[in-house]
């Protein structure tokens, strides 16, 4: 990979990157999910953490410290397959998150209504486009002034998000202490709907709430000595993120049955209720301003780390040499950032044609789900490919030998396949399945061909250009 003529800055620390991790993992939402599913969610939380969580953690480890570099998944792709290969994985990765990132928002929006005390706004357009675009370019503006800056965004994020979860936990205790469980804890009303196809499809939904250990790596050229920082980051935020997932999930269902909770702000509403069942009325308005800002701050997370993909397929001159240039004042990527924001910016615009905010929200979710993890097959695949025989004291391997590496690439492989099959399904929330799924088909295969294109374009148009 070629050196730009600026390079990235090393600015982010242990601390910055567990705090990042948890700024793009944790969340509320992922929590009210989980809840709406009952008790199950427990159960399945645990056989997410096990089948994905812990196997995403070993591989990004291991391949993370073989290969540090800007780029991450990229490039260990790149290396394990080809140019083709490698490039399409960081495109649809890339693509993934310009179709999450309107998920972020949407969710922003629907929580920041109750900061104000109108929650029924989180389903008004005209109110929830605004907020969207101002949060955008402004979260698109930091970024372009670097992770100096950003890094306090995310780490204030990821202290808001872990606050906001503490005070529904002991909210929930509280009320639990008071009125008993709303929901029924049971082994059969665990284990009972664990063959059920829509609980499989939730198990795609918990996975996809797990993921995200993988985006640090992307930035390994901004990150103090990544070979050490990232094994370390990523246990400590595996460990603290599972347990705030599972603690926060029961929580919710101590006070609300499954049954009343939102896809959207059912996050806020369950603290709405856990709140009235403790006393706590200043609860709900603390949490969504919590909740709000640790969503900006994924926002700009999100944002930031991606664009880097663009960055370092631009010096390998798979995308136009303007995605290399770094600001000449902050050594930023800016071209990527702001390319990033423009594209967010029509996709969400786009997302509210001829759908409730509500169906906008679930055709984005799974549309960025099956996009999201198809890189997942890339690096888990890449995993066995670039192990060697003798490897660099650096390169902290899985454990296990053959067998521990086998484990956890085909749990990983698995778990990832499962997801992407089970995203498909439309969730009982839509009401027009048939434009549910032309949005979701015809995106996915847009976006594909798209990369198709673009890598022939740029890299194998040039490839054979040089050829002859």
């Amino acid at each position: 990979m070629a050196t730009p003529e600026v390079s990235l800055r090393r600015t982010l620390s242990l601390t910055d990157i567990v705090l990042f991790n948890i700024t793009v993992i944790f969340s509320l939402r992922g929590m009210a999910t989980a809840a709406k599913m009952g008790p199950v969610a427990v159960l399945l939380w645990l056989v997410a953490v096990a089948a994905f969580l812990v196997p995403l953690g070993l591989a990004v480890t291991e391949l993370s410290t073989r290969d540090p570099a800007v780029g991450g998944l990229y490039r260990w792709s790149r290396a394990a397959f080809g140019d083709l290969p490698g490039f399409l994985c960081g495109w649809m990765y890339w693509v993934s998150n310009v179709s999450y990132l309107p998920t972020l928002l949407l969710f922003l929006a629907g929580n920041v209504v109750y900061v104000w005390g109108r929650p029924d706004m989180g389903e008004m357009p005209s109110f929830v486009l605004p907020v969207c675009l101002v949060v955008l370019w402004v979260t698109a503006y930091l970024n372009v002034r670097g992770w100096t800056v950003g890094r306090i965004v995310t780490n204030l994020g990821a202290t808001a998000s872990w606050v906001a979860a503490a005070l529904l936990i002991l909210a929930g205790a509280i009320a639990f202490s008071r009125g008993g469980a709303a929901t029924r804890f049971t082994w059969h009303a665990a284990a009972g709907a664990g063959v059920d196809l829509r609980t499989l499809g939730y198990f795609g939904t918990l996975s996809f709430a797990l993921a995200g250990l993988e985006l640090a790596p992307v930035m390994g050229d901004e990150i103090k000595n990544p070979r050490r920082t990232l094994p370390r980051a990523i246990l400590i935020s595996s460990v603290v993120i599972a347990l705030l997932y599972v603690m926060g999930t029961v929580a919710i269902l101590v006070a609300v049955p499954p049954s009343e909770v939102s896809p959207i702000s059912g996050g806020l509403g369950a603290v709405q209720a856990v709140a009235g069942h403790a006393g706590w009325g200043w609860l709900p308005s603390v949490a969504a301003a919590l909740v709000s800002f640790s969503v900006v701050a994924g926002v700009l997370a999100w944002l930031g780390g991606v664009a880097r993909l663009p960055f370092a397929a631009g010096i390998d001159r798979f995308l136009p040499a303007s995605m290399s240039k770094l600001h000449p004042r902050y050594a930023t990527p800016y071209v990527s950032v702001w390319l990033q924001a423009v594209v967010t910016t029509v996709l969400v615009v786009a997302s509210q044609a001829g759908a409730s905010v509500r169906e906008a929200y679930l055709m984005l979710l799974d549309m960025t789900i099956i996009q999201y993890f198809v890189p997942f097959v890339f690096l888990f695949a890449s995993l066995p490919r670039l192990r060697r025989a003798a490897d660099p004291a650096h390169v902290i391997r899985v454990p296990g030998g053959a067998a521990g590496l086998w484990a956890v690439t085909l749990f990983g492989l698995a778990a990832t396949v499962g997801t992407c099959v089970t995203a498909v399904i439309p969730p009982p929330d839509v009401a027009h399945t048939f434009q549910f799924e032309a949005k979701l088909w015809g995106g996915l295969i847009l976006f594909t061909a798209l990369g198709y294109v673009l890598y022939w374009w740029f890299g194998g148009f040039e490839t054979a250009h040089a050829a002859t």
